[in-house]
């Protein structure tokens, strides 16, 4: 699969959670629901998945990473505060420490699924 018709696919996976859930419940519910529709569509993640930090070779910090799409996209999921400069320079910073091309901010909080993507 492309990186685009992946891309694709988690975009509907998201707006299919968003069409059912509605607004008003934590980012856990949410990401707990992408979860389940990314194994309904049999889209290949890693959940919660640990990511070090180098630095001239010493570990410099520890992060989380809420879901990484078949080894190439990083998905962040947000309900609570509308996805600002931070959350873009937070995933600009994990995609740098990961090498992975492309990262995805889904904010559910709003009454229109709110998509931000973030290349490398």
């Amino acid at each position: 699969m492309t990186l685009k018709e992946l891309q694709d696919q988690i975009l509907e996976a998201a707006l299919e959670v968003h069409k059912n859930m509605g607004l008003g419940f934590q980012q856990s519910a949410y990401s707990q629901a992408l979860a389940v529709e990314l194994d309904l569509r049999k889209i290949d993640y890693e959940r919660r998945k640990n990511i070090k930090l180098s630095y001239k070779g010493s570990v410099a910090g520890e992060y989380t990473l809420e879901f990484v799409v078949d080894g190439k996209i990083i998905v962040m999921v947000k309900a609570d505060e509308p996805i600002d400069d931070a959350d873009e320079s937070k995933m600009r910073s994990f995609l740098k420490a990961t090498k992975l091309p492309l990262g995805m901010i889904l904010d559910f909080g709003k009454e229109t699924l709110e998509i931000k993507n973030v290349m490398r």
